[in-house]
Formats: C-alpha cells, sequence, structure tokens
C-alpha cells in the first residue's frame, strides 16, 4: 500500500472512530431517558394555598404545617398571597388557581359577601375547596379549619381585664376594619368588656396588618388619650408595632400590650416586659389540617364541617414552660 493510499486509509479509519462514538453516546443518552422516563413517578396533587397577606410572617407557620401535612400524603404545596390585604386580590388568586387546575385550593378569606361566588364557583366545579383562619360559613366550602375568632376576642378580653381591672380607658388595634376575621375579634372583646367591665374603648384604629402602620396607630392612639391604659391588637404584627410605640415613648409596663400569635419579637418584647399577654393560636396545625381536609377528600374520603383550633394566653409567667415544648422555637409549631 501506497503512501498516498495509507493516509486516505488512515482518514477514513478516524471518520468511522468519530461515527461509532458519536453513535453509541447518543445511544446512550437516549437509553437513559428511555430510563428516566420508566422511573417517573404519577403527578403529585397540588395544593394552593392563599395567605391573607403574602409576607406576613405568621402565615410561615401555616405553609410550615401545610407542607408537613402535603409530605406525609404525596402532594405538594405552592403558596401564595396578595402584597397587600386585598380581597379583589384574593379573589383573583382563587381565580388563577382555580383555572389552573389545581387539586385544592386553601384560602383566607378577607370579605365573606364577595368571597362567596368565587368560592361556590370553585366548589361547583368539583376542586375542594378549605377557607382557613377566616371563615365565610355561607358560602359552599367544604371545611373551615382555624380559630373561633368571636370567643378569641373574648379570651383576649378576660386577660385584659385581668391585668387592669375594670375601669378606665382602653384602645384597639385591627389588622383591617373590613376584615372578617378581625371583625369578628373585636366584636367578642367588646362583648365582653361591655358584660365584665366598666372599661371604655376610646379608640379603634386599623393597621391593615403592616409593622410600620401598627406602630402609628399606637402613637396616635396614645397621642390622642393620655390615660390609656391598655392596647388590645388583634394580628400579628399589631402587638409587636404597638411594642415599638410603647417602648418608644417610654410607657413600658405602664401602657399594656395584649395581642395575638407568637412571633418571635413578641415572645422578645414579652421578655423585655413591654408586651403584657399573648392570645396564642395554631397556624402550624391549622395548614397541617387543612391541607388533611383537601387529600381526603381528594381520595374519596367526604371530610366537611367546622374544625376549630384552640387558643391559649402566653405571657412571663407561663413563657419558659412554653419555650420547653417548643424545644425552643419561637413560634407555633406543633
Amino acid at each position: 500500500m501506497g503512501d498516498k493510499a495509507m493516509k486516505l486509509f488512515l482518514r477514513y479509519s478516524g471518520y468511522a472512530a468519530v461515527i461509532s462514538i458519536f453513535v453509541v453516546f447518543n445511544f446512550i443518552i437516549l437509553n437513559s431517558l428511555r430510563q428516566d422516563k420508566t422511573v417517573e413517578g404519577p403527578i403529585k396533587p397540588k395544593i394552593v394555598l392563599i395567605s391573607h397577606v403574602y409576607s406576613n410572617p405568621y402565615w410561615q407557620y401555616v405553609k410550615a404545617g401545610a407542607e408537613m401535612a402535603a409530605k406525609e400524603r404525596g402532594a405538594v404545596v405552592e403558596y401564595q398571597g396578595p402584597d397587600s390585604a386585598s380581597a379583589e386580590e384574593g379573589i383573583k388568586l382563587i381565580n388563577m388557581a382555580y383555572a389552573a387546575r389545581a387539586s385544592g385550593i386553601i384560602a383566607y378569606v378577607q370579605d365573606e359577601d364577595k368571597y362567596n361566588p368565587i368560592i361556590n364557583k370553585v366548589i361547583q366545579g368539583d376542586v375542594p375547596l378549605v377557607t382557613i383562619d377566616s371563615d365565610a360559613e355561607k358560602s359552599k366550602r367544604l371545611a373551615y379549619v382555624g380559630t373561633d375568632n368571636v370567643n378569641a376576642g373574648k379570651v383576649g378580653a378576660k386577660e385584659l381585664i385581668n391585668q387592669v381591672g375594670i375601669d378606665g380607658h382602653i384602645g384597639i388595634i385591627m389588622g383591617g376594619k373590613n376584615v372578617k376575621n378581625q371583625i369578628e375579634r373585636v366584636e367578642g372583646f367588646k362583648e365582653y368588656i361591655k358584660t365584665n367591665s366598666k372599661l371604655s374603648i376610646t379608640d379603634i384604629e386599623s393597621s391593615d396588618s403592616y409593622l410600620l402602620e401598627a406602630e402609628l396607630a399606637a402613637e396616635r392612639i396614645i397621642s390622642n388619650d393620655k390615660d390609656i391604659k391598655a392596647l388590645f391588637c388583634t394580628s400579628a404584627l399589631d402587638g409587636v408595632g404597638a411594642a415599638k410605640a410603647v417602648s418608644k415613648l417610654g410607657l413600658s409596663g405602664k401602657v399594656k400590650i395584649i395581642c395575638f400569635d407568637d412571633l418571635p419579637e413578641t415572645i422578645e418584647a414579652i421578655k423585655n416586659g413591654i408586651i403584657t399577654s399573648v392570645v396564642v393560636q395554631r397556624p402550624y396545625l391549622m395548614g397541617y389540617n387543612a391541607v388533611n381536609i383537601i387529600m381526603d377528600n381528594i381520595q374519596g374520603k367526604e371530610t366537611k364541617g367546622t374544625f376549630l383550633t384552640d387558643v391559649f394566653i402566653l405571657k412571663k409567667d407561663n413563657l419558659r414552660e412554653y419555650e420547653k415544648e417548643q424545644g425552643g422555637f419561637n413560634g407555633e409549631a406543633k
């Protein structure tokens, strides 16, 4: 074989080797893709959790409980919420979840009358919907999971009387004057105060569940009435905001704060003697139970009704025991 022939032979042998490697490589890739396809399991049900306000830290506890139940039941949770307290945005998010054919929806209700039509539409479309933390009992929702908010307001009122007595001036900060569960808490609070004391509610302010607004609201109430003995705060960030205002005004311990929910900042304020008492809810359990109700219905077990979670009073006296039970975790999560 001459030099020219040898060069041609080597060249074509190289081409053949490259082609062979390419074919083998593609065969391996295609085979692995085929194998991956065969081991794919069924698509997990997707449950959309729609909060009051997306960034509110209280809802991280609800989300954690929902995700734990979803993990146990073979589902996934998608967390959504308006950027600010808005019934219109909340309804829009429910509509979007329904249009995307979510397997189930868990929704906070900001305004019952506005939410009822969309809730009924979702249920009629065979998508299970559970209300959480705030209810729409006149709708066709499958279930409500959360606090008895009227009773929680009464629990707060009883604790406030224990702290300041039956005479004097008090103020209220609520997380939205048009928000259903906030209205119910104030309703229960007023009813108990009227029946069991001579306390006068001299001012009611709204924070719309914003920390800064809660602080400013507390400052206004105290500035307008120097005789204020206590502030009753009905949503998670209201107590933290009120604590900032009371501390800034040098009134820690003089103006009592009775508020809702055990956020880490709230716990710290109890330790520092700024917040007096907290009505603690069970947000983790709410999320956990809501997902289980959705999954029961998806799997053919009809679960309907009202599923109430309890509340208790947390203050300095029982804080150590509470933290021991929580295992050092600041925030209800069991």
